[in-house]
Order: C-alpha cells, then structure tokens, then sequence
C-alpha cells in the first residue's frame, strides 16, 4: 500500500510536469544527462545474454562446495561450508590496519586516511539504539568526509575501511574544489570509487584476515560478480513499474517473479510463501526512497572489475587512472 501511493505520487508529479510517466523525470533527479533509459535497456540486455549465465556458473560451483542438493536463497550468503572468513581483530585493530593499508597504498592515501583518524570523522562503533545502515557523507564547511556504520564482527567491517573509505576519499580530493558542483558527482561515478577500492584494497587482506585472507578475496571477486544481474534486476522492475503505474501489487510482485526467471534462474524460494509470490524486492530500500538509484551499482561494479583486470597486470598504472579519475 505504500508503495503504491508513492509510484501514483511520483507519477502525478510527473505529469503535472508535462511527462508520460515518471520514467524521464526519475533519470533527471539521478542527475543523468548523457545516457537514456533506451543504453540502460542495451545494457541490461548484454547482461542477460553474456553475464547471467557466467554468473550462474558460479552460484552452481558454491552449491557443490557447500554440499547441497539445491542453493536455497537462505544459503545465499554463505560461501564456504564451515563459514564465511571474518576479520581476525578487534575493531580498533581493524582500523589500525586500515591505517597501515592506506599509508602503503599510496602518499595521498595515506594523507586522507591519517586527516580521517585525527580527526575523529569515523563512527562505525555497533551500540545500543544506533541507526542501521553504513554511509559516507560530506562536510563541507570543515572539508572533511565522514563516515557511519555498524561494526559487528563480520567481513562487513572491512568493507567500510574499503567501501566506504573509496567514497571518502574521492571526497576528501574533491572536496578542495571550492566549486560545489565540482565535487558533487553522480552516483554511477561515486560508486566506481568505492567498488574500486575493495579492489585495490585486496593485496592487504592478510592484515584484517590472517590466513583465511584467500577466502575473503574469493567471497569478493564472487559476490562482486553475482551482484551485476540482481542490480539490472532492480532496475529493469522499477522501469516496469512506472511505465506502468497502475498495476496491482500482485502484478507488480508477478513482474518481479518473471525478471527472477531471466536474471536469476537458480533462485529457490521454497518455504518462504511471501517470497514465493514475488515479494523479495519489498527487501530493497531503494525501490522506495531512491528511485532508479540502483543502476548505478551495476554499471560501476562493470567499471570496478575493468580496474581489477588492468592492477593485476599493472596495478601502478590503474592507480594512476583510478587517483585521475
């Protein structure tokens, strides 16, 4: 119901504007002026015929490794049978090898990453009653990032060093420019950065993983890999929707069930009647707040894997193109 009274909103607002639906109107509040919804579709398009299946591989060879007849969407998130690897320290260990990475990463690395830790601009600490969720943001009248999240003992907390760290220090660089337009970029371009830098983060790995560093590079180059399809997934429903907002809550979670079938085909639902019918996309908080903001992430995880093909054969010269960049 709710989300039914938002796609109709956005939808009047639209054609109190002169458009057909909110399609167009969307992709100017993304901010997007040099790519149309007809390359996103030729996108979506190249994944379906030449990524889906490569990504399927890959959910077929984590099924063998952990045994199972059928890849449940509650094993999902498990990658190895006896547990995904976590991180070896404490969180204030973690982030003194964070510190320790982004000082033998490079000198503006290091530069960013000691500005960051003198000046407090990290609250990742988990404690009662905090806000969910982990975020980078921007001050401006200090020049400084900042950035929030939930630490609690799983690989997730290195991905805030690397993540969220990759949008803070595209922050921390273009937040000199005293034109805020400048530094105010889109979210295709900001996600580039941080995808990127989980990349050029993994040689690093041993300090937060000790032995079981391997593992945390093959749970990531995968999960990096299965996530381009359900980005175009998320995409392609919202582009249903608003082209069509009118349909029925039950129509909407049957286009999600279909789109299912063509991005991922393994997925199985069984034992969870709401999912079964079509209404896993009701997990994804963009589809709400955000709408059309969720191309972005696939679009750069593209560019992210281009990055990590070029530094496993140069990794001085895509630095320099990622630092340029």
């Amino acid at each position: 119901e709710i989300y039914d009274k938002l796609v109709k909103n956005r939808t009047k607002q639209a054609r109190e504007l002169g458009y057909e639906n909110y399609l167009q109107l969307g992709y100017y509040r993304m901010k997007r002026n040099c790519y149309d919804k007809e390359m996103v579709e030729k996108y979506r398009n190249q994944i379906k015929k030449y990524f889906v299946p490569f990504a399927e591989k890959l959910h077929e060879e984590r099924r063998e490794r952990l045994g199972l007849e059928q890849l449940n969407y509650i094993d999902e998130g498990i990658y190895f049978l006896e547990g995904n690897p976590k991180p070896t320290g404490s969180p204030e260990e973690i982030m003194e090898a964070g510190q320790q990475m982004y000082r033998e990463l490079s000198p503006e690395t290091r530069e960013f990453f000691d500005f960051m830790m003198e000046n407090q601009l990290f609250d990742v600490l988990g404690r009662k009653n905090k806000k969910a969720g982990g975020y980078m943001t921007y001050l401006p009248v200090y020049h400084a990032p900042f950035i929030f999240a939930n630490f609690n003992g799983t690989s997730g907390d290195v991905d805030v060093i690397t993540h969220e760290c990759g949008h803070a220090f595209q922050g921390y660089l273009s937040g000199k420019d005293p034109v805020k337009e400048h530094r105010d970029i889109t979210m295709e371009t900001a996600e580039i950065h941080s995808m990127s830098m989980e990349f050029f983060a993994c040689q690093w790995m041993p300090l937060f993983f000790g032995e079981e560093a391997g593992k945390y590079t093959r749970m990531h180059l995968e999960d990096s890999a299965i996530f381009i399809p359900y980005g175009c997934m998320v995409d392609e429903f919202q582009h249903i929707v608003y082209e069509n907002p009118d349909m029925t809550p039950s129509e909407r979670h049957g286009a999600w069930l279909a789109l299912e079938k063509e991005y991922r085909p393994h997925r199985d639902y069984s034992g969870n009647e709401f999912f079964e019918k079509g209404g896993f996309w009701q997990k994804q908080q963009h589809i709400y707040v955000s709408p059309f903001y969720y191309i972005d992430y696939s679009l750069a995880q593209t560019c992210a894997l281009q990055y990590k093909v070029w530094m496993d054969e140069d990794f001085q010269g895509a630095w320099e193109s990622y630092l340029k960049l």
